[in-house]
């Protein structure tokens, strides 16, 4: 223990430096033992439109990615190894990002460390660098928009314009990055116009509306375009095939109009719950897609639009059997199940493989999960804290408490299957929200 504590002591006197090290020497390991580029399905997709945004043209596309990601590959040539390399980078700036915000927030270097060391030592947020999917860059963004925000105070009304702009940029490329993050730019603009509104109510609400004008413009832009080359005004056609997967559990009620589509899917659900495993029960769709294809003649985006129109519909006659799901949906983004993607044959040596595979099932997942349950309860203590004081004290720590549960609804009312995926981007303010807690409350019986 007395080792330990002169260890940790000798880190603390150059805290910055030394986390960065610790940062950079993790995904080095990570390259020498693992040296892969971990493809999964859901790749194909991102690399298809930095094709069409390499040619310069979005002609055709067929409407399946927004281009936050796939720009971000467009711009290294379609090279996925420079690809890897850059969201190498990008996760040791942001453990610097992470430790600067916790210091601003707190002023407390013992909490900043800790918070940055932690978060950095989760194998999902090394091992979402080594992924082509938009995880690593979503967490980034996450990141950079809080730092940000906490830099430059733009939760007060004096807030300068040209960093509001700046805000909205980064809320921007969120969006265009994950689709569900639309929802951002919104809430900031509502806590801030509440925060706010009392002290200068022009101004307030000139400023919110700046938030608002690059990510609503983006958005409308991005559904323009898919509205012309698919004939849907949507971010994604998937949202549709999302909506179905909600529903999967109570499809079997679609009205007999439906029957054609209905009965495909029941016929495949009924498959995956007597031959797969639990975790593909809401990839039933995905099982019945190729059949629904075949047999309905329609384009992959109509057949989407038709999933999703008839997945709503049953949402409003069956609010119960909906809400059901949505509480499953939002309990499983707390979980750990889904959250780690990588590919273990990518091992070399046996003993390696073994031994991470160990650390996070035995070690860390149970870690993420418990993490996250204490999240809840100090949010949930911060929400009553606040209605106490009748909605006067409004700080930065509800805001973010704020966002970070609104996302957590807003996945679980339109998405199910790999839920804990969603939670990721939101996982470094969580370990901040919970070591800061955990601190106040050992000062508080100091």
């Amino acid at each position: 223990m007395i080792f330990l504590k002169k260890a940790y002591n000798i880190l603390l006197q150059n805290p910055v430096r030394n986390l960065l090290i610790y940062a950079v020497l993790l995904r080095v390991l990570v390259f020498v033992f693992y040296h892969a580029i971990t493809i999964f399905p859901d790749t194909e997709d991102y690399v298809k439109l930095a094709s069409f945004i390499g040619n310069l043209s979005l002609d055709n596309y067929t409407g399946e990615r927004t281009p936050g990601f796939p720009s971000f590959i467009a711009l290294v040539g379609q090279n996925l190894y420079i690809t890897v390399f850059l969201q190498v980078i990008l996760g040791i700036v942001c453990t610097y990002l992470l430790y600067d915000f916790c210091w601003m927030k707190s002023k407390n270097k013992h909490l900043a460390f800790i918070t940055a060391f932690v978060t950095t030592s989760f194998l999902h947020v090394v091992f979402y660098e080594f992924a082509i999917l938009t995880e690593s860059l979503a967490y980034t963004l996450m990141v950079l928009a809080f730092w940000f925000i906490e830099k430059y105070k733009l939760l007060e009304v004096s807030a300068s314009v040209k960093n509001l702009f700046i805000l909205s940029l980064i809320l921007s490329a969120l969006y265009l990055t994950r689709p569900l993050f639309i929802y951002f730019p919104i809430g900031y603009s509502l806590y801030f116009t509440v925060k706010n509104f009392k002290v200068n109510t022009k101004a307030v609400i000139i400023k919110a509306v700046i938030i608002l004008i690059i990510p609503v413009f983006s958005f409308y832009s991005w559904n323009s375009l898919n509205k012309r080359n698919i004939g849907y005004f949507t971010s994604s056609y998937y949202l549709g095939i999302n909506l179905a997967q909600t529903a999967t559990s109570f499809f079997e009620k679609a009205p007999d109009e439906h029957h054609v589509i209905r009965d495909i899917f029941v016929k495949h659900r009924r498959y995956v719950v007597e031959n797969e495993p639990d975790y593909q029960y809401p990839m039933t769709v995905w099982y019945a897609y190729d059949e629904l294809i075949e047999t309905t003649q329609l384009s992959p985006p109509e057949l989407s639009n038709q999933l999703g129109q008839i997945s709503i519909n049953l949402f409003k006659e069956y609010p119960g059997l909906y809400l059901k799901q949505v509480f499953i949906s939002w309990k499983d983004f707390w979980g750990g199940t889904s959250t780690l993607l990588w590919n273990v044959d990518k091992f070399e040596l046996k003993l390696i493989r073994k031994s991470l595979v160990g650390l996070w099932n035995y070690i860390q997942k149970p870690a993420l999960v418990l993490i996250n349950m204490l999240f809840l309860i100090f949010a949930f203590k911060k929400g009553i804290v606040a209605l106490k004081r009748k909605l006067r004290v409004l700080d930065s720590d509800l805001f973010l408490v704020l966002i970070i549960l609104s996302g957590s609804l807003a996945q679980a009312l339109v998405a199910y299957g790999t839920n804990s995926r969603f939670c990721f981007p939101y996982f470094a303010l969580i370990v901040y929200f919970v070591i800061s807690n955990i601190f106040s409350f050992k000062n508080s019986k100091s």
